[in-house]
């Protein structure tokens, strides 16, 4: 919290003596190692053309994984850069295909794969296969795997949800698969040939991130499969250390087991009073399942010993506390003249490594808190200081969980962490670091905070809430919405602080005093409020808590229905909540009074459902899913009724425009296909915006051009021909007010396409 104890500062100076060693003899240089070679196994999705390989291997490359290869008896498709793009993405491809026609065998001799990315069953659900038989596929091809190479590692995907227009089955289908696989995963796997399980589903959303229901968009469809794959793959190649105890797994903090841990909890200040020892306890008594624990480093405070942290980690594993360690002299860095640099911080962690090793299941390392004030120039050093303190710390042997404050007091309001935190945990070798906001008066509002956690979302990156108040001096944090967010997001959050703050805040004292009788307005709000500690902390299963999670969500709001066309309809409703988070819900479908089927997921409230029929009746329900598993009620309906249509037929266009960063802009993505008997050699598409939309440029896929509220779209030259039946997707960012509607007509070189 920016500038918050007004205290004397004790500046230590610490000597460090350097040993010198002789050069050793020269030696003669051992053979290179031979590069890991990762064959991509799969169907279209993986091969045609595939461009989230494409993204892998250049993450690879960025982050110093240059001795991989990629192969396959597949060429490189175009995905607008240079790559090692050889796979085996089949299109049209079935698990059960390719055992009963005994193709991968040749495939491995051609290739000698040590690792296989294997993203399959996508067209064995398509054709309704059983998830017991599909498996069985899958047991085949691992002994296969396992004959070529006895020490193949094979990383196997819970596939992307699909929702395509011909098959309403699917999407449970899918749901079937990929409840499976986990055990099917957990059975087979051994020491020698590891199986890893890779979660592609959960937050892909087939109105958002695919072009078609089934296959990826080349924005966010792509970058989310990337994403996934990267840990796992990073995971697999040789000298790998997995991350021990604590972890990050996907967007989450998970424990050892795999079992997901929500931080609730409370920050202490151990270094300005600690002879407190009695608040861990008290701590513990209001259901808390964290403390943060205030730490010097010896540049303003302390140093805390290497004795003393050994106590602190004592007292949390007393009182079954989940243990954050922070240092906070770095805070303000760069503004604040006394402050210590995240390198000073790393050197601090180092020096008390003794202390902290053998303790991953207990303890995260928080580096450094709120490691740089608002002077811009230093704190766009953030990236490279946070990567360089990682990489010192994993150097050292510390394998723990580590947390990243955000800059600028912690509070981001540049957005440098936010914009930064994919490239820095991509430094982490262990990809093992989570991202901390600070929330103050810069998020006053129910837009800021939740347009944050939304960014943090879709880029799949795990975030925490590191500290926050119910009022500041720079204004009145919404600490409503932090907690109610937090809660229906299965985010974490520690609250600013126990008690001992200076008199200019000491509003922000929970108890009196260090008094658990005496407790302020802040304390009973944030300890037994509403989403408040009491109400929602789990404790850490390494404690014996944490048991199984059996609440379903709150029932969703009724669907209300817009952007309705001759062959679509866009959905919203009010969110559901839970008691951990929500994860995704169901979208339900029935034709007139007939009977709801499962047509799609989607990771937020809203969705988009195509290929209906003109002029007919569907009505709509949702339920909501939770990551134990635990649904909802489903919602009460909504009738939706398409309109008439029209259209040449020598034209199909797919248009979707979800929201993003919970203000007024949107991601719009459209798809083009040529649906009559001649090659288009050159096309432009037209199309009006009736609500005062505007187009930001330039867009992708296409040279866009808005005039009013009309909006024109002209080929690229990569993809200016479109035989029949062919496609390409286009997409453009934009802004609005009020609301966002489709718009209601398309044009293809002067003719009228049918929508949907």
């Amino acid at each position: 919290m920016p500038r918050r104890f007004l205290r004397a500062v004790v500046v230590g100076v610490l000597a460090a003596a350097c040993a010198l060693t002789p050069s050793p003899a020269t030696a003669t240089p051992a053979p290179a190692a031979a590069p890991t070679r990762i064959m991509a196994l799969g169907d279209s999705i993986t091969g045609s053309p595939g461009c989230w390989r494409a993204l892998l291997w250049k993450h690879l490359q960025d982050t110093g994984h240059t001795d991989v290869d990629f192969v396959g008896t597949l060429p490189p498709q175009g995905c607008g850069f240079t790559y090692d793009g050889e796979n085996e993405g089949h299109g049209g491809f079935l698990a059960t295909g390719i055992v009963r026609d005994n193709q991968l065998p040749g495939w491995l001799s051609a290739t000698r794969p040590d690792v296989v990315l294997m993203h399959l069953g996508t067209n064995d659900v398509w054709n309704g296969i059983a998830a017991g038989t599909i498996l069985d596929a899958f047991t085949t091809l691992l002994g296969q795997m396992r004959a070529s190479n006895p020490a193949t590692k094979l990383v196997v995907a819970k596939i992307i949800p699909m929702n395509p227009a011909n098959c309403a089955a699917c999407a449970q289908r899918v749901v079937d698969l990929n409840s499976a696989i986990p055990g099917w995963a957990q059975a087979h796997s051994t020491a020698a040939s590891p199986i890893t399980v890779v979660d592609q589903w959960t937050g892909f959303d087939t109105a958002a991130d695919t072009t078609d229901g089934v296959h990826p968009n080349s924005t966010t469809g792509i970058q989310k499969m990337e994403s996934r794959w990267y840990p796992a793959v990073v995971a697999a190649l040789p000298g790998a250390t997995a991350a021990a105890g604590l972890h990050v797994s996907g967007t989450q903090v998970a424990e050892a087991t795999g079992a997901a841990f929500v931080m609730r909890g409370v920050n202490h200040p151990y270094a300005w009073y600690p002879a407190q020892t009695g608040a861990f306890a008290d701590i513990k008594s209001f259901g808390a399942n964290t403390v943060r624990v205030v730490l010097g480093s010896g540049q303003r405070w302390g140093p805390t010993s290497a004795a003393e942290v050994t106590g602190v980690i004592a007292l949390c594993k007393q009182n079954r506390l989940i243990c954050v360690l922070e240092a906070h002299d770095t805070t303000g860095y760069g503004e604040e003249s006394a402050a210590a640099s995240l390198d000073q911080a790393a050197s601090y962690w180092i020096s008390v490594a003794s202390a902290l090793k053998g303790q991953e299941n207990y303890v995260v390392i928080n580096l450094g808190n709120e490691p740089f004030g608002n002077n811009q120039q230093v704190s766009a050093t953030w990236a490279s200081a946070t990567s360089a303190a990682i990489t010192r710390l994993r150097g050292a042997g510390l394998q723990h969980l580590l947390m990243a404050d955000a800059p600028m007091w912690g509070q981001d309001w540049q957005n440098i962490m936010r914009d930064n935190a994919a490239s820095v945990l991509s430094a982490d070798p262990q990809h093992n670091t989570v991202f901390s906001i600070h929330m103050y008066g810069v998020y006053d509002t129910a837009a800021e905070i939740t347009g944050y956690f939304d960014a943090f979302r879709t880029a799949g990156l795990p975030l925490v809430v590191g500290e926050f108040g119910n009022m500041h001096t720079d204004g009145n944090p919404d600490e409503d919405t932090i907690m109610a967010q937090a809660q229906a997001r299965g985010l974490g959050y520690l609250g600013w602080s126990w008690s001992g703050n200076s008199s200019d805040v000491g509003y922000l004292d929970m108890v009196n005093s260090f008094d658990p009788a005496s407790l302020t307005a802040w304390g009973e709000r944030f300890l037994n409020g509403a989403n408040g500690v009491r109400q929602t902390s789990k404790e850490a299963t390494i404690y014996g808590g944490g048991t199984a999670d059996t609440q379903a969500p709150t029932t969703p709001g009724t669907p209300s229905a817009s952007a309705v066309t001759a062959t679509g309809a866009t959905l919203s409703w009010t969110a559901s909540a839970d008691n951990v988070g929500v994860t995704g819900y169901d979208v339900l479908r029935a034709t007139g009074s007939g009977t709801f089927t499962q047509v799609g997921t989607t990771g937020t409230a809203t969705f988009t459902d195509s290929g209906l029929t003109a002029s007919t009746t569907y009505r709509y329900q949702v339920r909501a899913r939770d990551a134990a598993g635990n649904t909802s009620a489903t919602s009460a309906a909504v009738s939706v009724t398409t309109g008439a249509g029209g259209g040449t037929g020598t034209c199909r266009i797919g248009y979707s425009a979800p929201p993003w960063g919970g203000g007024n802009g949107f991601t719009a993505g459209v798809t083009i296909t040529n649906t009559g008997p001649s090659t288009l050699t050159g096309w432009t598409l037209a199309f009006t915006y009736t609500a005062g939309q505007r187009v930001t440029p330039p867009g992708w896929g296409a040279t866009f051009t808005q005039a009013g509220g009309d909006v024109t779209a002209t080929n690229l030259t990569w993809n200016g021909t479109l035989a029949p039946n062919a496609s390409t997707s286009i997409g453009f960012n934009g802004t609005f007010t009020g609301s966002n509607p489709a718009p209601a007509a398309f044009t293809l070189n002067g003719s009228t396409c049918t929508v949907g």
